[in-house]
């Protein structure tokens, strides 16, 4: 791609962020909170966002948060959260959230509440002219340079292109799932079943997949609902279907999660985990919490169905849905349950949506995204060889970030951490520092 060379200041920056969803936000609201964003913002930030606003897209899902509304306020309640920002405190959406402090938020209501914080966060940019704010701006790729800076290509609502140039990029561009190439056996790839109806999790749980999902039940006619995966996705998929007004159709054991393992589920300690007969290992036990499964369990709706579905005490049992191990099933057997489903929903988790990265000399670089994690354990994107780019960070859904038991994770737990609470905290002050510490380095250089 070509592009025009920066020619003044206004394109030259400490660091770029590459969108501005809960990912991209984490690091500044890491540095709001302890009252460091101002002087980053003098430092000169870009943030590109391909839509007109910033705080991500969480309502066009039609299900609750697996979150308590509390992690979201956290953040506002901070002793170091900027005075420009103080009165967001007080603003009605904050007031709405509230009331879900100790209860699970409609998705819809959380993205009213990150635009609110969005817009907090815009404003500021205004009162800091170093840093930019590039609404309605797509980026398109990453260019490595000989000096160690980068160039993050991006066009505008003028469809003319353009490079920003900065020591550093966060690139924060959401997740992507990859189901039709996932094998579910060995020897077969889902995208080489014939399926009647397929809409991965990302598409069903949106208000109009679920729409969608509504008019294939009521056609169902006996057949099938099979949900691929037992991760929590899977479980607020079942939780989902069965608030449908098509459900009460439904028969026992219509809906069948296929699972490789059972779920982890979250408990709050040891005794609500044995007060609902619930094994709890060692291993399962936050060590900075000692809440049971605190990164790795199920949660909210996906949790209330396990437990209806599980039997578990004090809750009415969910016959109409089944849970079958998918290891049980030979490649045939799995082939012809996909093949007669009336709907199949893959929940098989996400990757890392990145951009085209060109090194120096202007070959593009092979990315671990495209196959796994990708990033490191400090966030840095990670080439296909497994090295690291020193200043290319990545953060957000699927980036395969794996948190330490410092950040409250249970040793048990080996997953991806995908938390908006992580994002503005631990994750975002790993992002936060390594960047700080590129400027401290420069200045060093430079002075010397």
């Amino acid at each position: 791609m070509c592009w025009a060379e920066p020619r003044t200041h206004r394109d030259c920056f400490s660091s770029i962020v590459v969108g501005g969803g809960p990912g991209g936000l984490g690091p500044l609201l890491w540095a709001a909170q302890r009252g460091l964003l101002g002087e980053w913002l003098d430092q000169g930030i870009a943030l590109v966002e391909r839509s007109g606003r910033l705080g991500g897209s969480l309502g066009r899902y039609g299900i609750n948060s697996d979150s308590l509304g509390g992690s979201y306020l956290e953040c506002l309640e901070a002793e170091g959260w900027p005075e420009p920002l103080q009165h967001l405190r007080g603003d009605p959406v904050t007031l709405e959230m509230e009331r879900y402090r100790t209860a699970f938020p409609p998705l819809p209501l959380v993205d009213r509440y990150m635009g609110r914080i969005g817009l907090g966060l815009a404003a500021m940019f205004d009162h800091h002219p170093v840093s930019t704010l590039h609404l309605h701006t797509t980026a398109q790729s990453v260019h490595l340079r000989d000096d160690g800076t980068v160039a993050v290509a991006v066009r505008g609502e003028d469809d003319r292109p353009r490079a920003l140039i900065a020591r550093s990029a966060v690139v924060a561009l959401g997740g992507r799932q990859h189901w039709r190439d996932h094998a579910g056996v060995p020897g077969l790839r889902f995208a080489d079943c014939l399926m009647r109806h397929a809409l991965s999790s990302n598409e069903l749980l949106t208000h109009e997949g679920l729409a969608e999902a509504d008019e294939i039940i009521g056609a169902a006619a006996g057949r099938k609902i099979v949900i691929l995966g037992g991760s929590h996705s899977a479980y607020a998929v079942a939780w989902a279907l069965l608030q449908l007004p098509a459900a009460e159709t439904l028969r026992d054991g219509q809906i069948v999660i296929l699972q490789r393992r059972a779920p982890r589920v979250f408990y709050p300690d040891r005794t609500a985990a044995a007060a609902d007969s619930y094994d709890v290992d060692p291993g399962d036990i936050c060590r900075r919490t000692q809440r049971i499964n605190r990164m790795g369990g199920l949660r909210g709706h996906g949790r209330d169905i396990w437990r209806r579905i599980a039997r578990r005490p004090g809750v009415a049992p969910e016959a109409r849905v089944s849970v079958l191990a998918l290891q049980d099933f030979s490649l045939t057997g799995l082939r012809s349950a996909i093949k007669e489903a009336a709907l199949v929903v893959p929940c098989l988790g996400y990757r890392s949506a990145t951009l085209p990265i060109y090194d120096a000399a202007g070959q593009q670089l092979a990315l671990r995204a495209e196959h796994g994690d990708a990033v490191d354990g400090s966030c840095r994107l990670l080439q296909a060889d497994g090295r690291p780019l020193p200043n290319v960070f990545g953060i957000g859904l699927g980036s395969g970030f794996r948190p330490t038991q410092d950040m409250g994770c249970e040793p048990n737990f080996s997953g991806q951490a995908n938390s908006l609470w992580l994002y503005q905290n631990d994750i975002g002050a790993v992002i936060y520092r390594a960047i700080q510490a590129m400027a401290r380095q420069r200045r060093v250089v430079v002075a010397a």
